[in-house]
């Protein structure tokens, strides 16, 4: 899955529509029924599942499409208040939006005022 989408869909969601929530919690509970171990569990989850004609829609070509649509939609309806935070050394986008140390390099940034 692509990084930034991952850190706008985690970060962010409050910049997503009510569909797209819907669509992302359907994403999620599919795959809780595909690793369930218990019929019983999957029967219980499949009740959160959206069937909403919209919410399908947005998932009709994968959850990788639906991602990076959400990743470019908040990032062009939304610029500015989607704060990028980038590794000051290498460029990588950092986990979290407060983090202070790089996962690819591991520059630390802690100490910079």
């Amino acid at each position: 899955m692509n990084e930034l989408a991952v850190y706008i869909i985690n970060y962010y969601p409050n910049l997503m529509t009510a569909e797209e929530n819907a669509a992302h919690q359907s994403i999620m509970v599919q795959y809780k029924i595909e690793h369930a171990d218990s019929p019983s569990t999957k029967e219980s989850l499949q009740t959160y599942v959206s069937t909403d004609p919209n919410v399908r829609a947005l998932l009709a070509d994968g959850a990788e499409a639906f991602f990076a649509g959400v990743r470019d939609r908040v990032l062009r309806d939304h610029p500015n208040e989607v704060f990028l935070n980038h590794c000051p050394r290498c460029g990588a986008l950092a986990k979290t939006p407060t983090a202070k140390q790089c996962r690819k390099c591991f520059f630390s940034w802690h100490d910079d005022a």
